[in-house]
C-alpha cells in the first residue's frame, strides 16, 4: 500500500468544504487534514457569489432540521463575539389566493415541528406594507399580459435573514488552522488516484478483478504531486463532477446559472423609505420579499441603501453539468434584468419606477435534481457531500457534522447535529435515502 501524505484531504475550500475540515478536525484531533482549492482564498467561488441568505421554513423535515440546526450554531458563533454579519430579517412568502390554500399544510407541518412561522392576510400585508400593490385592475393591460396574480396573504419565517458569507468562510478556516489543519490554496484537483486494496505490483493496476479504492488525488498548480491519503472528501459543489465522472462515479449534481441585481436606493427617496419597515424586525428593515410570481424576490441591504432583486428562472435556463472553472465566464444578462425581474418588481412594488441596476453577477446553483435535499455519500475510499439547491450556506454546519458521522462511523452513523439534535445519515445517502422532497426552492 502507497504510504499516506495525509489521513483525510478535503477538496474545496467553499463554505461546505471548510465546515466538513472543522468538523472532521475538531473530533478527529490526531489525524492530518488538508484542505485543497484551485483559488487564491477560501470562500471565493460560489459561495462569494452567494445571496447569503438563511431560512429554516422548509417543506420538508430534512431539510428544516438541517437548516434549523445551522442557523443556531451560527447564531450562537456571533453571540460569542465572532461578527458573522448577521441580520435576522425573516422571510416574508408573499402568495396568491391558490398557492396559500396548496402551502397551508407545508406552514402546519412547519408550526408542528416548531418552526416559528406567522400567517399575514391581505389586510394584514396593506397596514405592514402599505407599498405593496394587492390588487391588480381588470383594465391593467401589463398585469393582464403576465397574468399577474392578485395578493391573498403571507407567511413570515422570524429565523431568517442574511449574513456574511466571506466572513462565515474565514471563521470555519481560521478554526480549522487554529486546530492544526493546513489549507492549500491554488492548487487544482484534477482527478481522483485509486488504488487496489491488495496491490500486486503489477504495471496497470488496480484492473477490473481487483477491489480496489480511492487513494488520493493528482493535484496540479502551485503544488504538483499525486498526493495519497487514507480518505478523500469531495465538497467543491458544482464542480463535484469535474473530478468524479472521469473516475466513474456519479457526482449527482447539475449547475443552473442564477443572477443577481443591485438596484441602488441613493436617490430615490421611496425606494430608499421601502427599505426601512418596523413591522417585522428589531433590525426595522424590511424583510426578504418573495412574491407571488415567478419567484421573484427582493432583499433590502439597509447598510449599503440597495436592494439586491433576481427571479427563480428554471425553465429556459438549461442545466450545465461541467462548469467551467473560471465562474466569471458566466455573465449576468441586463437584458434579463429588464424584461423578466423589472416588470415584476414595479407591478408589486411601483417604487421600483424606472430603477435600474448599479451591480450585477451570475453565480451557479448546485442542485441535485431528485428531491432538492442535499446529499452525503461514502463510495470506495471516498465522501461526497452537495447538492445544496441553493441553500447550501444555510445547511453547511449540519452538512459538516454529518461528514464527520460518516468519516467515524459509517453511513449506518447517527450525526450530532447542534444543540444535541440526532440525524440518521443513512437517510441523506442515495442506498437507503429517505428524505422528503423540497418544495419551497427559489
Amino acid at each position: 500500500m502507497t504510504t499516506k501524505d495525509y489521513d483525510i484531504v478535503v477538496i474545496g475550500a467553499g463554505i461546505l468544504g471548510l465546515s466538513c475540515a472543522f468538523h472532521l478536525k475538531k473530533n478527529n484531533p490526531g489525524k492530518s487534514i488538508l484542505v485543497v482549492d484551485r483559488l487564491g482564498e477560501v470562500g471565493q467561488a460560489n459561495t462569494a457569489r452567494s445571496n447569503a441568505l438563511f431560512r429554516n421554513t422548509f417543506t420538508s423535515w430534512d431539510n428544516q432540521v438541517l437548516s434549523d440546526t445551522s442557523i443556531n450554531f451560527y447564531l450562537d458563533v456571533e453571540r460569542k463575539s465572532v461578527d458573522l454579519g448577521i441580520r435576522k430579517t425573516g422571510y416574508l412568502w408573499v402568495m396568491n389566493e391558490k398557492q396559500l390554500s396548496l402551502n397551508e399544510r407545508h406552514v402546519q407541518k412547519m408550526i408542528d415541528n416548531g418552526i416559528e412561522v406567522g400567517k399575514y392576510d391581505r389586510a394584514d400585508l396593506g397596514r405592514t406594507i402599505p407599498s405593496l400593490r394587492t390588487r391588480f385592475e381588470a383594465s391593467d393591460e401589463e398585469a393582464n399580459i403576465m397574468k399577474l396574480p392578485d395578493v391573498a396573504g403571507a407567511v413570515f419565517g422570524a429565523k431568517c435573514g442574511r449574513l456574511d458569507p466571506d466572513k462565515l468562510s474565514k471563521f470555519y478556516a481560521n478554526q480549522f488552522l487554529g486546530l492544526g489543519g493546513k489549507i492549500s490554496l491554488n492548487v487544482n484537483a484534477t482527478s481522483l488516484l485509486l488504488e487496489p486494496n491488495e496491490p500486486l505490483g503489477i504495471e496497470g493496476e488496480p484492473f477490473v478483478w481487483q477491489e480496489s479504492r480511492v487513494a488520493g488525488v493528482r493535484l496540479e498548480g502551485a503544488v504538483q504531486s499525486d498526493l495519497w491519503a487514507g480518505m478523500v472528501v469531495i465538497a467543491a459543489g458544482i464542480w463535484n463532477n469535474e473530478i468524479l465522472e472521469p473516475a466513474g462515479i456519479d457526482g449527482h449534481v447539475k449547475a443552473k446559472k442564477r443572477q443577481l441585481f443591485v438596484v441602488s436606493a441613493r436617490g430615490n427617496q421611496s425606494l430608499s423609505n421601502l427599505i426601512h419597515n418596523d413591522n417585522f424586525n428589531d433590525l426595522k428593515t424590511l424583510p426578504f420579499v418573495i412574491l407571488p410570481k415567478s419567484g421573484c424576490y427582493l432583499k433590502a441591504v439597509e447598510e449599503n441603501n440597495e436592494f439586491w432583486v433576481a427571479c427563480e428562472d428554471d425553465l429556459n435556463r438549461p442545466f450545465i453539468n461541467n462548469p467551467e472553472p473560471n465562474l466569471e465566464n458566466y455573465k449576468a444578462e441586463p437584458s434579463y434584468y429588464e424584461h423578466n425581474v423589472y416588470p415584476i418588481l414595479k407591478a408589486y412594488f411601483n417604487e421600483f419606477e424606472n430603477s435600474r441596476p448599479s451591480q450585477m453577477w451570475a453565480g451557479m446553483y448546485s442542485y441535485n435534481t431528485l428531491d432538492s435535499i442535499p446529499f452525503v455519500f461514502a463510495e470506495n475510499g471516498l465522501i461526497v457531500a452537495g447538492g445544496g439547491s441553493g441553500s447550501g450556506i444555510m445547511k453547511a454546519d449540519a452538512m459538516g457534522r454529518i461528514v464527520d458521522e460518516m468519516y467515524r462511523d459509517g453511513e449506518k452513523g447517527e450525526a450530532g447535529l447542534y444543540g444535541n439534535v440526532h440525524y440518521p445519515i443513512e437517510k441523506i445517502g442515495f442506498k437507503s435515502r429517505a428524505v422528503q422532497r423540497e418544495e419551497w426552492v427559489i
